[in-house]
């Protein structure tokens, strides 16, 4: 725990690996193994954590349940597998093809929706039903993540329509990102009319947000990049209104302000596809500079 505070994540990856090589499988060594996925994904050492999680197989083993020991935990029952490393099992394809992709996450997740429905339908104590309902909405969350991020808009605001339903307490994030989802498709009158309805209980960095994706949907560059300029006044660390600022920059035909704010973006968020978008300027601004080439 004080190497990881120290934000020495390698370190801690390293002491972590001699501490399993010789554990025995118990409920406090399933906890380090999900602090080192947690670490490996935050590494972006994906194929790693997919080849070490896969001795877990679908995290059912006979193993994996107190009833494996009777001797240690005499008369306990059920899975000593935590909620955080199921929800890290189900979202690593995402970002390992390896392990099935897209297609591969959303099996994995509505598998797990599904034994969720089932502890609902079986009945439990008030305390465990609404943490088991907590858990859904998160894992909900996260597939209507994974949905939006292959493209599948349409689906993705349908499922998170279900939250916001099921989950009153919600509506105001779920909003937030529904209205930026139908900005995204083009569909601007329910994008407004949403915005309408929650703009009082947003903070001034949501609406500053909001208002920047509904002058994009508008073709409104100059506009949405003042917002976004705002935004990071705010909040510096708002990596996706400095991106978008300076999407909005090359629209605008800034190219050379574009890649500034690109450069800036980058040393708070290296995401592939802003440094792929950062390149791609460096090219194009480089076409009629062979030296600098």
């Amino acid at each position: 725990k004080a190497v990881v505070s120290t934000q020495s994540t390698g370190s801690a990856v390293n002491m972590l690996t001699e501490l399993l090589n010789s554990a025995e499988m118990n409920p406090n060594t399933i906890n380090l193994w999900t602090l080192r996925f947690t670490l490996l994904i935050k590494l972006k050492l994906y194929s790693t954590a997919d080849v070490e999680m896969a001795m877990f197989g679908n995290l059912d083993n006979c193993d994996l349940y107190y009833e494996f020991y009777p001797k240690k935990h005499p008369g306990k029952k059920g899975s000593i597998v935590p909620w955080s490393l199921r929800l890290l099992w189900s979202i690593l394809p995402l970002h390992c093809p390896s392990a099935g992709g897209l297609y591969g996450a959303l099996d994995r997740m509505y598998g797990l929706v599904y034994h969720l429905d089932q502890a609902l339908l079986a009945g439990l104590p008030y305390l465990q039903e609404q943490r088991v309902i907590k858990y859904k909405t998160s894992l909900l969350i996260q597939v209507a993540g994974a949905l939006a991020g292959s493209g599948s808009i349409q689906p993705a605001i349908k499922l998170l329509k279900q939250v916001m339903n099921a989950q009153p307490d919600m509506a105001v994030p779920v909003s937030n990102a529904i209205i930026r989802l139908y900005y995204q498709v083009g569909n601007i009158y329910k994008g407004e009319s949403l915005l309408a309805e929650v703009q009082s209980k947003l903070s001034e960095e949501e609406k500053e947000m909001n208002n920047g994706f509904r002058c994009i949907a508008h073709g409104e560059y100059n506009e949405a990049y003042q917002h976004y300029a705002r935004v990071v006044n705010l909040n510096p660390a708002n990596a996706v209104a400095s991106i978008n600022g300076a999407v909005c920059l090359l629209y605008l035909g800034k190219l050379s302000d574009s890649i500034v704010q690109f450069e800036g973006a980058s040393k708070i968020s290296l995401h592939p596809m802003l440094l792929f978008n950062l390149v791609s300027l460096y090219e194009l601004k480089a076409i009629a500079n062979t030296t600098k080439k």
